[in-house]
């Protein structure tokens, strides 16, 4: 099938791999795909929505592995322009336009490490948003709070702060709750190997949940992900969380084996 053809269950778990700027090669992007598809069980994907993020050089391998391949799996974008939604002199961007007609259906905005090394704002994510929104593709809105942030038990106002976007988008956009996905991800625990207690994550969760649906209503069902050091062995764990409704997965999902256990713990199976 074609990435473009992917539908979601959105009453279903989500595992949404970040590959970030990895791996080198094509060759390696292929074997990867070929070996997550034969190990993943087809009937995982009745009850885990699959999401795979490459950089935008993999994107047209991975996009050919998943139409010749017999898993219904979604392709992302890890970024996307906010100067324009469709084309321009925006040297180094890729537009949302573009990234619709090389068949992918999600992209992430807000990640730490774009705040964080492209010093991108609120008004910029809200732009990179609305072009999204504007080529129907579907947004992963990644949120987190820093290492100093948590140690100073801040956590709860730099969320609240970070979901400003969100109230803003929710002002002009129609159905809301059908185009985004929040996920949260603790600066401190990306690649660190640490991890919050899970009953940090789900108080957490049941934060995020309870500030959504203060914004809209209808953002009660907004799925909330959890990312940050997501391994095979810590996976059936944080699947048992309530308001946790899937993982973005970093690092992990570069390994098949790994990855294939992280979605089974998902898919409860």
């Amino acid at each position: 099938m074609k990435a473009s053809d992917y539908v979601a269950n959105w009453q279903n778990s989500w595992v949404i791999a970040n590959w970030k700027m990895n791996p080198s090669t094509q060759l390696t992007v292929t074997a990867l795909m070929t070996d997550l598809q034969q190990q993943l069980p087809a009937d995982a994907l009745q009850s885990c929505n699959v999401v795979i993020a490459p950089s935008f050089m993999h994107l047209s391998t991975t996009q050919q592995a998943i139409q010749h391949g017999s898993l219904n799996i979604g392709l992302a974008a890890q970024n996307l322009c906010a100067q324009h939604a469709d084309k321009g002199a925006f040297t180094g961007e890729v537009s949302g336009a573009q990234l619709k007609d090389a068949q992918v259906n999600y992209v992430l905005v807000g990640h730490s490490e774009r705040r964080q090394y492209f010093n991108e704002d609120d008004a910029c994510l809200i732009q990179k948003i609305r072009n999204a929104f504007a080529h129907d593709l579907t947004v992963v809105f990644c949120i987190g709070e820093t290492q100093a942030q948590y140690e100073q038990n801040q956590t709860q106002d730099v969320l609240a702060a970070q979901l400003m976007v969100v109230k803003q988008l929710a002002a002009e956009c129609d159905n809301l709750s059908s185009k985004l996905i929040i996920a949260y991800e603790p600066v401190w625990a990306i690649g660190t190997g640490k991890i919050p207690t899970i009953q940090e994550v789900q108080n957490i969760h049941a934060f995020i949940n309870t500030t959504l649906t203060d914004i809209d209503a209808s953002l009660a069902t907004t799925p909330i992900l959890y990312g940050g050091s997501v391994k095979a062995d810590n996976a059936a764990e944080i699947a048992q969380c309530p308001n946790v409704n899937g993982v973005l997965v970093g690092g992990a999902s570069l390994d098949a084996t790994g990855f294939t256990q992280i979605i089974q713990a998902f898919a409860r199976i």
